[in-house]
């Protein structure tokens, strides 16, 4: 596998052994040379990875393949003048001049058809897919201003770059249990970088509601689901909460684990006993990504639903998405359901798991594996068997790490003695660089209610009875008195309330709604409580404004008042200088440094 280097100057070949840049130097004309000095001059992190794929290529096959795959894989990588190797400043920049390219051409256009379509034409240019029109036009002066926003450009080449470098880092063999598990380094570092910036963000933003109450948002994040050890706990309650009224109920529980076909997965495992021997490029793989993985596996769930729809089996439970070695997504399901449903249930999970490719070697073995939840006493423990305990470990490992235990992984493991903060956090990348949703719930009581309650103080009725087992934390309880596991939605006690946003006028004390994004289209509408016969109880009362916070805003003076200081000192010591010209001093220099 392909690792960092040593020393500077050299790089790992694929079989692991170190070379001189120069070894390259062996293959092709007098024109190759520069030709790749080219290429891997933009290629940055990736450019030793780069080395040791034309080394393969040009010994195993020749130099033409080697140069033709340089050209493939930087074509891929370069979207016009940009190259998604590149720093956040300069994709900042790339995104500015494409918005505001778009802007110019909004302005030579009269009719709106005409200008999307060619606003469309290039946005698709450069990958990435245009924002779609209502059947009735409704919202296509909207799209316009999306396609000429700073910001939207930079969303979607975030996005692009993401998708792009993490697919050549697969393609290179850099994702996988020897080079760098779940996703490269680059995306790794990229995350690390955002998480960084979202910190510094909130805590240099204050709230601030009609009462004067006032909070950063660092505080107020730290209190929701974002914060990553409530997420945790909240979904370890809510999984105990579901085992609780299985017992109670005398259903059984299912542990089933769902795997993509063969030629989604980049690299394998050659595993003997409880060491990994080796780990090999696979024949079969045919360039897919972990989210076209991931649609897979969410077509054939949905498939898998639509026959327990037909069937009138409403399983209750969760499902849990995480990454193999080289980064290919695979799903966890914990299912109860009475005895005689758990069995066809995993009947169909068999069915439709085989339906694609089901004579290649290991599907049998691996696209399904089914495990039932023991019942009574564990010998090795002294404890009951619980379902709960089955997730629990993939619930800490998938979100923070906390309480895992490495050091008792088998050794064929991908997280074999590995530091089970920094696994997460890896894992976590992983999540975010290719948009996968790691935990869905399924059946069950509305989550949205339970937090919204969670919210309210002391009401009255049925509400009150609902909103008491949600603040004691108890899940059992609170599904029971929304109608159970296995009710519709439609049919629950409680169900989100929702309208559209609203902002308070301070001088005149008038609530008024806000209709419009600021692109123009019609808004979404946003929970504002819960909703029983029609009637709406608040949870969402009060009214925030988002400010800088008064540390922000004494540096910023700060570093006002030493510019006007400098400014000041200039002019003191010329004072023949106007102010415009100490302003314009710096850039005539530069200008006559260029000419010389």
């Amino acid at each position: 596998m392909v690792a960092q280097a040593a020393m500077t100057g050299q790089f790992v070949g694929f079989d692991g052994q170190l070379y001189p840049h120069s070894s390259l130097d062996a293959f092709g004309t007098r024109d190759c040379r520069p030709f790749r000095q080219r290429i891997l001059a933009r290629c940055g992190a990736l450019a030793n990875a780069m080395r040791a794929e034309y080394l393969f290529l040009a010994k195993t096959q020749s130099h033409v393949k080697a140069n033709l795959r340089f050209l493939e894989l930087d074509a891929y990588l370069n979207i016009d003048t940009l190259h998604l190797l590149c720093s956040h400043e300069e994709l900042t920049e790339f995104a500015d001049s494409r918005a505001n390219l778009c802007t110019s051409i909004a302005e030579n256009h009269t009719d709106l058809g005409e200008c999307f379509s060619d606003l469309v034409d290039l946005v698709t240019a450069y990958g990435i897919d245009a924002p779609e029109v209502e059947v009735d036009g409704s919202n296509l002066e909207a799209n316009i201003n999306r396609l000429c926003c700073l910001k939207w450009w930079r969303r979607q080449l975030r996005k692009l770059q993401a998708d792009r470098v993490e697919a050549v880092a697969r393609e290179l063999r850099q994702v996988n249990a020897k080079a760098s598990p779940y996703c490269s380094t680059f995306s790794h570092a990229k995350k690390r970088q955002q998480k960084k910036a979202n910190r510094e963000y909130l805590e240099s933003r204050t709230a601030v509601n009609e009462l004067g109450q006032e909070f950063t948002l660092a505080e107020l994040s730290a209190l929701s689901v974002s914060n990553p050890s409530i997420r945790r706990l909240e979904l370890i309650t809510r999984c105990k909460g579901f085992e609780a009224i299985a017992k109670a109920q005398q259903h059984e529980g299912v542990f089933i684990t769902l795997t993509a076909p063969s030629r989604f997965h980049r690299m394998i495992k050659i595993t003997k006993g409880d060491k990994v021997i080796k780990i090999v490029p696979n024949k079969a793989f045919t360039g897919l990504t972990p989210r076209d993985a991931q649609k897979y596996l969410s077509s054939v769930w949905a498939r898998i639903q639509a026959k327990l729809s037909r069937a009138k089996i409403k399983p209750y439970g969760f499902r849990i998405a995480e990454p193999h070695h080289d980064g290919t997504p695979h799903w966890h399901f914990l299912l109860f359901s009475t005895a005689a449903n758990i069995e066809a249930i995993t009947s169909i999970f068999q069915e439709y798991a085989l339906k694609d490719s089901p004579d290649e070697k290991g599907a049998k073995e691996h696209r399904v594996k089914i495990e039932l939840i023991k019942k009574g006493i564990n010998e090795k423990t002294g404890q009951e068997y619980s379902a709960t305990g089955y997730l629990i470990k993939y619930i800490c490992k998938n979100i923070d790490g906390y309480g895992v235990d490495n050091k008792q992984a088998k050794g064929t493991e991908d997280w074999a003695n590995k530091n089970a903060s920094e696994v997460a956090e890896k894992i976590e990348a992983w999540s975010r660089t290719h948009r996968i949703r790691q935990f869905q719930q399924i059946g069950g009581a509305s989550v949205t209610v339970w937090r919204e309650l969670r919210r309210l103080s002391e009401q009255e009725g049925v509400v009150e009875q609902i909103r008491q087992a949600a603040d004691a934390g108890d899940w059992a309880a609170f599904v029971l008195a929304m109608g159970g596991a296995t009710v519709a939605r439609k049919d629950q006690e409680l169900r989100p309330a929702y309208a559209v946003a609203e902002q308070l006028d301070k001088n005149t004390g008038e609530l008024i709604p806000v209709l419009q994004t600021q692109y123009g289209d019609e808004a979404k509408e946003r929970v504002i409580g819960v909703l029983i016969a029609g009637v709406v109880v608040l949870s969402r009362t009060h009214y925030w404004e988002i400010k800088e916070t008064a540390s922000l805003r004494a540096a910023r003076q700060k570093i006002m008042d030493g510019i006007a200081d400098v400014l000041e000192e200039i002019h003191a010591q010329n004072p023949q200088l106007n102010p415009a010209a100490i302003h314009c001093a710096p850039r005539q220099r530069c200008a006559l440094d260029l000419c010389q």
